[in-house]
């Protein structure tokens, strides 16, 4: 029993992250729009821990990538190969590093710290090396049109992820 517990938790976390990539904002100056999937890794990898949570991003990315318009309306190969498709395939590795970090902390500081290196900084890393690299520009210019206008409101998906978890985590 406990094993279709934890698939549907997987395929729950996965509809949770597609049906966030639908809050959706374009930003003028950016390819990459604010979107709430960050929320879904970050409860994916507190919720579910590393492994679990990792499947369940892999689950929604791979979901995409067969062409379900679940990447803010879109799906394909095409839109990881894009210059977002690094912060998605960055989704999977951010979801396993914050859920090995949150495993070894308790409390709310330790959780938000692992959501935003985790969840935020692999996340970005990842999708502004990409950004960068299908764009010709350097690095730190990626940075600036892919990063860092979304760090405050991820900071506030991060708080939000930790209450939530806090509180799915209390009832299972």
């Amino acid at each position: 029993m406990r094993d279709v517990r934890v698939l549907l938790r997987i395929g729950l976390l996965a509809a949770i992250t597609a049906a966030l990539s639908f809050v959706r904002i374009p930003l003028p100056f950016s390819p990459v729009p604010v979107t709430g999937q960050t929320l879904g890794t970050m409860l994916a990898g507190l919720v579910l821990g590393p492994r679990d949570g990792a499947l369940s991003q892999l689950v929604y990315l791979l979901l995409g990538l067969v062409g379900i318009p679940i990447f803010g309306g879109m799906g394909g190969a095409a839109v990881l190969f894009g210059p977002t498709g690094g912060y998605l395939v960055g989704m999977v590795i951010g979801a396993w590093v914050l859920g090995v970090l949150s495993e070894a902390r308790e409390g709310l500081l330790p959780q938000l710290g692992s959501c935003i290196a985790g969840g935020l900084v692999v996340v970005y890393g990842v999708g502004a090396w990409q950004l960068g690299r299908v764009m010709g520009i350097d690095f730190r210019a990626a940075l600036v049109i892919g990063v860092l206008p979304y760090v405050p409101g991820d900071i506030v998906k991060a708080l939000a992820a930790v209450s939530i978890a806090s509180r799915v985590r209390a009832h299972t």
